[in-house]
């Protein structure tokens, strides 16, 4: 696993929920990499399905995979599930006869093809792509609107789901929204929407009030008088940290029971975590922000110890904390230092959010090269710490994990 490093990007639908994953490979060198079908071989195969474990790395959800007509004519497409899993094939390799008679047979067998990129929209019209292809993905910024939309109709026409790629700010989200795109790809949603106008709701009040009597000491007889007053909220988290994600050994049953089997620190993280994870359920569904929020935080804490081995619970605490917070504005669609306004942080952590100053900083750096997969600055990261791709795999891998497993607690809420 040592040779690549693994990434994924996620897919979203029409209502802000994730739909799938992209699966990415970078090899060490940025030449090396899946999108020019080098990196997809036996040997990646197997990685996948016994080091990584393809659902690892999907989830709940789908997963895409650009191949080759080697990946094809070698039979590699076998060894992997085809329940949850689109292979995308390159435009240029649909003109080989020998790879569209394997391709009609690996279809009838319950394989799903999506078409990567597609740059010419007549190529779409002959007779076996629109028998093969069950997704297209458009790169947006390679096409004229013109030319996309023209896309998008021949594939609504033909009940083809369309997927735009490298989405990159709100407005070309909602020019594809309004296109009738399918699906979209791209970080447009870590784009800040600041609406002053937008209202901080009483639930959200009542939970950043428990969370500051939290951090600020308040007595356990004080903690659990005002978790009382707030019935419903009480009961939420209750069954929200009961939920598998948090994996305790025995049912919690009261907010004093919690206090004293877990501490205070860990409290206050679930409780900003379920604050989250509320919020952006208004806007529907498992939002991708609240699951990009869970990731940073286990990016930060475990890149912390692999550059401080033995650090004090402290600061893997507050590295959770830059981690969760460094996505807050987004949520809240608040200007960020408003928000922590409200949250009373530290001087501290501050400067690790709009400066990247301190420890806390440069680990926001380190997770934000991770999540874009950069290979030149993660090589660099790499070298710099004294650490390997495999060390950056297992700790993207885990966090992949902890994400999907947040994902199905998000079920709780709704309960």
């Amino acid at each position: 696993m040592d040779a690549f490093y693994i990434a994924r990007q996620p897919i979203i639908d029409r209502e802000n929920r994730v739909f799938g994953y992209e699966i990415l490979f970078r090899g060490r060198k940025p030449e090396e990499e899946i999108d020019t079908g080098t990196v997809m071989t036996a040997s990646t195969v197997n990685n996948l399905i016994n080091v990584i474990g393809v659902e690892n790395v999907i989830g709940l959800h789908y997963g895409i995979i650009k191949i080759t007509p080697l990946f094809i004519k070698r039979k590699l497409i076998e060894a992997l599930p085809k329940e949850r899993l689109i292979f995308a094939l390159f435009e240029d390799d649909l003109g080989d006869p020998e790879l569209i008679e394997m391709l009609q047979h690996y279809k009838e067998q319950g394989y799903t093809f999506a078409l990567n990129d597609l740059h010419d929209p007549d190529t779409i019209k002959l007779p076996h792509v629109l028998d093969l292809i069950s997704y297209i993905k458009i790169d947006h910024e390679a096409l004229d609107e013109g030319t996309i939309e023209r896309i998008i109709d021949t594939a609504r026409e033909h009940g083809i789901k369309t997927i735009c790629s490298k989405i990159e700010t709100r407005e070309a989200h909602k020019n594809m929204v309004e296109m009738g795109c399918d699906y979209f790809q791209g970080y447009f949603f870590k784009e800040p929407e600041i609406l002053e106008e937008y209202p901080i709701h009483a639930e959200t009040g009542a939970i950043l009030l428990l969370w500051n009597l939290i951090r600020n000491d308040a007595s356990t007889d004080e903690l659990v008088e005002a978790f009382e007053r707030e019935h419903t909220i009480t009961l939420q988290l209750l069954r929200f940290i009961n939920s598998p994600f948090f994996s305790l050994r025995q049912t919690v049953t009261s907010i004093r029971h919690l206090i004293t089997l877990l501490g205070r620190n860990q409290l206050s993280q679930w409780l900003l975590v379920m604050l989250f994870a509320k919020e952006t359920q208004r806007e529907g569904g498992n939002h991708p922000l609240v699951l990009m929020v869970i990731n940073r935080t286990e990016l930060m804490v475990g890149l912390l110890r692999l550059i401080e081995p033995g650090a004090p619970k402290s600061k893997e605490e507050t590295a959770y904390l830059v981690g969760m917070l460094s996505l807050i504005h987004l949520i809240f669609h608040r200007p960020p230092r408003e928000i922590l306004h409200h949250l009373h942080v530290s001087d501290e952590i501050e400067e690790a959010l709009f400066e990247a100053n301190g420890l806390y900083g440069e680990l926001l750096k380190m997770v934000r090269v991770i999540e874009n997969n950069d290979v030149d600055k993660l090589n660099q990261i790499v070298m710099k710490y004294n650490l390997s791709p495999e060390a950056i795999n297992t700790l993207s891998l885990e966090a992949m994990k902890k994400v999907n497993a947040f994902d199905e607690a998000l079920k709780t809420l709704n309960a």
